[in-house]
Order: structure tokens, then sequence, then C-alpha cells
């Protein structure tokens, strides 16, 4: 037996040998794999704990779930719902407990994350609610798939160090289009009547660890073209964090407005979160419907300085972060 094996990976494998349900299994293998240490004298036996752990999932999720799909719907929170995809060991758990304050597994087997773990990602002075979900395989639950369809964005989480990422996303792909949805790189409008969901996606490459990782990035766009939006990431070496919380909010297509009484200033607490495209009636109607009915025209003052106090009728376009004083 490999030498330097703590008396609490003993115990928990003691529990292991012992356990006679499937949970108390996977949860004593989880603990020992977290527990091992990492050396050379344990390559095999961590090897031989991750394909037992795999094969217990495997049966875990071909049992039936007792009481129905629990996770056909999570309730939205935050100005936004996002769901994190990748297939087995992309990173989604790191990416969530990176940016979140969700604490979800994160292991080097497969499959260490069976439910959805839900985190709330601060963006200046908005929440957006992420949430990851089990990675995508032929047996994933349909669950899975019914709150991709709901979601706002998706985020694709792609392995950096695989042989192929772009290899990856086709697969991923070909999950969901089986699911009947196909994930487009930015929102396009779409008929009710129509079989197959849209949803908008980025994809995010993980494990970045290093400046020459860019070039799987290169191969990302050679394959997908230059609509797609692909940021790299790493927990290791953080960089671009800026760049991808903005690029997650930019693709969202929502905008921030604030609001300001006449001789006052702002109030920018508390942001007005609208769908991009959104016209001073809109705000308007979001604030009260009697404003929306009273109101003759806005000033309005953008966050460039472009515009300082503009009066504005009521089919203006609103920009995020603009500044709004409405007037009687």
């Amino acid at each position: 037996m490999p030498a330097n094996l703590t008396p609490q990976y003993l115990e928990a494998d003691k529990r292991f040998r012992e356990a006679k349900d499937l949970e108390e299994k996977i949860s004593a293998l989880r603990e020992m794999m977290a527990l091992i240490p990492k050396h050379k004298g344990t390559d095999k036996l961590r090897a031989d704990l991750r394909r037992k752990l795999s094969k217990l999932l495997e049966e875990s999720h071909k049992r039936p779930k007792k009481g129905g799909r629990a996770y056909d719907h999570i309730p939205r929170e935050g100005i936004a719902q996002i769901a994190l995809l990748g297939l087995p060991n992309s990173g989604k758990s790191s990416f969530i407990n990176f940016f979140t304050k969700a604490r979800t597994l994160v292991a080097d087997y497969p499959f260490s994350t069976t439910t959805p773990a839900i985190g709330m990602l601060d963006y200046e002075d908005v929440q957006i609610q992420i949430i990851d979900l089990p990675p995508l395989w032929e047996k994933t639950e349909s669950w899975v798939y019914n709150i991709v369809r709901n979601c706002d964005l998706a985020i694709i989480i792609l392995d950096s160090t695989s042989i192929s990422p772009g290899e990856d996303y086709l697969a991923i792909s070909d999950y969901l289009l089986k699911a009947k949805i196909a994930l487009s790189p930015v929102k396009i409008g779409e008929d009710e009547m129509q079989s197959i969901r849209t949803v908008p996606a980025i994809i995010v490459l993980s494990k970045c660890d290093f400046p020459e990782d860019t070039g799987k990035a290169g191969e990302l766009k050679d394959l997908l073209g230059d609509n797609w939006v692909v940021t790299l990431f790493s927990i290791i070496n953080p960089h671009n964090l800026d760049l991808l919380k903005r690029e997650i909010f930019i693709n969202l297509n929502l905008i921030r407005v604030y609001t300001k009484k006449p001789g006052y200033p702002p109030d920018l607490d508390r942001p007005y979160v609208l769908p991009k495209g959104s016209t001073l009636q809109d705000v308007a109607s979001a604030i009260h419907k009697d404003l929306s009915k009273a109101f003759k025209f806005a000033r309005v003052w953008s966050k460039d300085g472009s515009l300082k106090g503009m009066a504005a009728e009521k089919n203006y376009l609103v920009k995020d972060s603009d500044i709004l004083e409405f007037h009687r």
C-alpha cells in the first residue's frame, strides 16, 4: 500500500468498504479522493479510485430519481439567469467557485457535479445568477436541458488542456441539438413555432495558465467564426477577469439606467435594468404606470459625458449607464 496515507483517509476507506448504500459509497470515495496524498506512490491508487467513482456515478445516473425531476425550474435571482455547460472535468466548478460564493466540489475525476450549484456573480452594481449544471454526456438527464432552454445566456466551458477544445465544443453542440437546443453567438429572434430553442452563448477557455494558451483561442475562432466571444480563464494565473465579467453582461443584451430628481444628485445605488433597445417610455413604465402616462420629456446624461442634460422625447433609445431626469 502506498506510504503516507493519513488516518482520515483510512477511516474514509473503511466507510467505503462497509457502506451498503450507493450514495454512501460515492460520498466516501469523494472524501478519499480529497484526502489521498498526491505523489508518484499514489498514482495507481488515485487512478483506481477515479475508475470506481466513475462507475458508481454512472450507476447512480441510471437509477430513477425519487420524487420526480426536482430541478426542472430554478427560481430566478438577480438580473438574469446563466447556465454553465461543459464536458466532464472542463473546469465549471472552479469557474463558479471563483466568481461567486458558491462552494462546489472541485475534483480531478469526472461527474463531480451531479446537482445544480447556484451562485451570484457581482458585476458593478448588479448581480447575475449562475447555475453550474452536471456535465453533458450521453445520459444527461432531461432537467438539465430544461434549465438550458429557459436561461438567458449559456457559458460554454472548454478545457484548454484538452487535445481539441474545438471537438469538445462540437460534442457539446451535438448533445444540445439532440435535445432540440441550438447555441448562437448573439441573441436572435425566433419563431415560437420552431421546434429548436436557440440560446445565446459565449465560450470560456479554462485552465489557460500560460500566455501560449492563446493559441487554442485562435483555433476556436478559426473553427467557429469571429462572431463568437472566446475568453481565457485561469484560477492559477487570473487574468481577463474584468473583461470576462463585462462580456457576460454585454451578451445578456441588457442595459442599466439611473434616475434623478430635478435639483438632486442621481440615485446610483439602484439601477433600472431593461432590455437593450428600450426607450424612455419603457423606462417610465418600469418605474410607475402613472409616470409613463404623465411625463412629457426627460433630460439625459450619458456615461461618456457626450450628453449633459439633453432634452429627449419618449421614443429616445436609452443606453447603458444613462442618467434620466423625468419632467411632467
